[in-house]
């Protein structure tokens, strides 16, 4: 189905891809692999675009390179920078102040079109990751831009050695379009393996999907047909439509079935990719998703999907953002974000994009240069604008003017300090940094590696090995150790990873990820190898809401009991109940409430998993292993605040900043003096 030129069935196909998005976005249950649309979104434009160049290069002979990308800088630049220049204004005026300087930065790269490279070389977690950038969607449009640069020269510069040897585009094409999808797939699951962030974002690891539509664009026209349509009748086409309902169930149980877990770019993008690409080939075929895809509605939503992709994320972010700073958006919010997102693409599509993309004098070569000159100019223009904000928001201050009292030891049931002080330690704008040494020199583990790394603080020849066992919490309580192993003259031995821990359930333990199941079997095998005196397990357990109380504590005694079975018959345990968390980054609500702190604290009820607590109190009394809990020198008897004294003690929503934590050496050191004293009197083995 067609109408002046246009597929509606790929009309259908956007919408599609960008719902999907948005629901992903919004937190909609059952949608969590929603970001699949942006794969559907690249198949489909390298088949657009692919399409389009291989009929310049047959009817014409050679590619206009000035009139393409100034088709290109019509179609996509003004709705994007008008995007980003609202998006940066309402950023200004709603974000949290610690945070800009990091989203104008964002934006500079949006406007030089490299955002991709940004959140690249920033190591970002698209599917994971917590304080977004209200930026970050643009990733794919910088993916697309770069692709549209460079595409034409590849294939004009194949139809130039090809010519002689083939008239209009011929096998020797398909082969360069197939040999630049393989080895970009290959690349993909290289740079996957070592380097998600780069996987992810990177043009080189992300063409293979761009290239796919490209090979259906080809052999659209080796056949002699029409992009993707089928007239072959009978059998042939029966099978053709069964191949494209297929895709389309391809795609749908990507939605459903995909969540942030999965790996990606990987192996597992094959099903969203070549599921457009049998969607674009078959589609059409008699008895195929054509006709559903071409519904009013698709065709309506497809339409406008280009200025929904573009206006929801930004929405979402700063919704959030008032919310509460660094938390994410709830399923209600989220849907209502949708409707608010709809209703803002529409007049940017018709007023903006639509208005733009066909100029009356569109195609003369002066046109042509003008709107490559017009774009430039604007993202200069707007670079200049951020830079300028930049220097603005440096000026805003990030405490409150006047300092708090420090002490040198936590005192019980601490109030916490109503202001932001002039002395805080670490500075908001330190936060982030404020890690401790383990993240500084690699001795904490990467969530993306399996591989046991282990570090030792002390005298090879100490009387006392202490070994510290968990994921990121566990790390951030290695100051407090470094100090007491310093003051006793302990040796301390580093078995860390982020997001694998120590103390678990035993489905957990069993089913874990594979990196965190290679992780701890190394890491039991090195401490049965040279077992330690005293083993600290410490782990991130947040609440969990919505579980039955009963269930999970019993789960959890028999986890952490069996955790504890499997540790060496020598080593005394030590079990550290974890700390309190928040909704949000403290960092980041404290940088909007330089005055009121209180608001960024958190009851204590809410701030604290109260049956794993409970098991873990249990199976340590049961066991004979100390626990030490440290929420009584974090929180009074109703909340925990954000600032004790003038010390910060979270450096985002959970982990605790390196400077807080040196101070609970007191606590971790008596825990571990009473594990020793126990060791000690329990009888020897004849």
């Amino acid at each position: 189905m067609r109408r002046q030129g246009m597929r509606l069935d790929i009309q259908g196909l956007r919408a599609i891809a960008v719902l999907a998005v948005l629901l992903d976005h919004a937190r909609i249950p059952g949608f969590a692999g929603g970001y699949v649309g942006v794969d559907v979104f690249f198949v489909v434009s390298g088949f657009l675009i692919t399409g389009h160049l291989l009929r310049e290069l047959r009817e014409h002979g050679r590619i206009r390179f000035a009139a393409f990308w100034a088709r290109r800088a019509r179609r996509l630049l003004p709705a994007a920078l008008s995007v980003l220049a609202a998006t940066t204004g309402a950023a200004l005026v709603l974000m949290s102040p610690l945070r800009l300087e990091t989203v104008l930065h964002d934006a500079v790269a949006t406007a030089l079109y490299v955002p991709n490279l940004r959140f690249a070389a920033l190591q970002t977690d698209y599917l994971a990751g917590t304080e977004p950038s209200p930026f970050q969607h643009y990733w794919s449009l910088g993916v697309e831009e770069q692709f549209y640069l460079l595409w034409p020269l590849v294939l004009a510069g194949l139809w130039l050695a090809l010519r002689r040897r083939t008239a209009g585009p011929g096998i020797g094409l398909g082969v360069g379009i197939g040999a630049t999808a393989v080895l970009s797939f290959a690349a993909c699951v290289v740079v996957g393996a070592s380097s998600q962030p780069w996987a992810f974002f990177s043009l080189p690891t992300r063409a293979w999907e761009l290239a796919v539509g490209g090979l259906v664009a080809w052999a659209g026209m080796r056949r002699g047909a029409r992009e993707g349509g089928v007239r072959e009748g009978g059998a042939r086409e029966r099978m053709a439509a069964v191949a494209a309902w297929a895709g389309l169930a391809a795609i749908g149980a990507s939605v459903a079935a995909f969540d942030a877990a999965t790996p990606w770019p990987g192996p597992a993008t094959l099903a969203p990719v070549l599921g457009t690409a049998a969607v674009i080939a078959f589609g059409q075929a008699q008895g195929g998703p054509a006709a559903l895809l071409s519904v009013p509605p698709a065709v309506f939503v497809g339409g406008i999907s280009y200025a929904l992709y573009l206006v929801h994320w930004p929405i979402m972010v700063l919704v959030a953002e008032r919310m509460a700073p660094g938390s994410e958006l709830t399923a209600g919010a989220g849907a209502a974000c949708i409707v608010l997102a709809v209703l803002l693409a529409w007049p940017l599509h018709r007023q903006v994009e639509e208005r733009f993309r066909r100029p009356r004098v569109a195609g003369r070569p002066r046109a042509d240069a003008r709107a490559l000159v017009g774009a430039l100019a604007a993202s200069l223009v707007l670079v200049a604008v951020l830079t300028g904000s930049q220097a603005a928001v440096a000026l805003r201050p990030l405490d409150a003017g006047r300092s708090a009292p420090t002490s040198a030891e936590l005192a019980p049931l601490p109030s916490g300090t109503p202001f932001v002080p002039d002395n805080l330690a670490p500075a908001l704008a330190d936060a982030a940094a404020d890690t401790g040494e383990v993240y500084g020199n690699g001795c904490q583990q990467g969530r993306s590696a399996a591989e046991l790394v282990t570090c030792d603080v002390g005298e090879a020849d100490a009387d006392v090995q202490v070994a510290l066992f968990g994921d990121s919490h566990a790390g951030r309580l290695f100051p407090a150790l470094a100090r007491v192993a310093e003051e006793e003259g302990y040796l301390l031995r580093t078995y860390l990873k982020s997001g694998c821990r120590s103390l678990e359930t035993e489905a957990g333990w069993e089913d874990a990820r594979p990196d965190c199941a290679q992780w701890r079997e190394e890491a039991l095998t090195a401490l049965e190898a040279d077992p330690p005196d005293v083993v600290v397990l410490a782990s991130h357990v947040p609440p969990m809401p919505g579980r039955d109380p009963a269930t999970l504590q019993g789960r959890w005694e028999a986890g952490v009991a069996a955790v504890l079975d499997r540790l060496p018959e020598e080593s005394r345990p030590v079990l550290v109940q974890d700390n309190p968390g928040l909704a949000f980054s403290a960092p980041l609500c404290l940088s909007s409430h330089l005055s009121s702190a209180a608001s960024c604290g958190a009851e204590r009820d809410e701030a604290l998993n109260a049956p794993v607590r409970a098991a873990i109190a249990r199976v340590g009394e049961a066991a004979g292993a100390p626990v030490v809990d440290t929420v009584d020198l974090m929180c009074d008897a109703e909340r925990c605040p954000a600032i004790i004294g003038a010390t910060l003690v979270y450096s985002d929503d959970h982990h605790l900043t390196a400077t807080f934590a040196a101070q609970l050496a007191p606590a971790i050191g008596a825990g571990i003096e009473e594990a020793l004293a126990v060791s000690a009197a329990a009888p020897s083995t004849p």
